[in-house]
């Protein structure tokens, strides 16, 4: 037996075989263990306090808007849209939005989603 492995019981979860999968992405996009993942998870501390998140939404949402005016203003309209349709792809092959508040999300955006300064370099 490893070392942090004393006391350390098989147990049994009960779960769909489609929650199983979504489960089994997660931990993978992680790099965890399955079981490592669904005790890391559990005992995770609690979500960020709801006041936080509306004031992150929030602030969000309107430097986007902001962005957006500022783009349309200048002429690049279009930028904005195609910046619009690489978040759109993205979210869809994240498949569901709760996968987002996982901190792998970050990193599987930035192996896929390329910004137009990447795309100039390479032209």
């Amino acid at each position: 037996m490893s070392v942090g492995e004393e006391g350390r019981r098989q147990r049994a979860v009960m779960a769909t075989d489609e929650e199983w999968e979504r489960i089994s992405r997660r931990a993978a996009a992680s790099g965890m263990e399955l079981s490592r993942f669904i005790v890391h998870r559990a005992l995770a501390a609690d979500m960020l306090p709801p006041e936080v998140l509306r004031r992150a939404v929030r602030e969000t949402l309107a430097m986007s808007l902001l962005e957006e005016r500022r783009l349309r203003d200048a002429g690049l309209g279009a930028d904005w849209e195609d910046a619009c349709d690489a978040v759109d792809g993205w979210i869809d092959r994240e498949g569901m939005m709760e996968r987002l508040t996982d901190p792998a999300a970050a990193n599987r955006w930035k192996a896929v989603g390329r910004g137009p300064e990447e795309e100039e370099e390479e032209s």
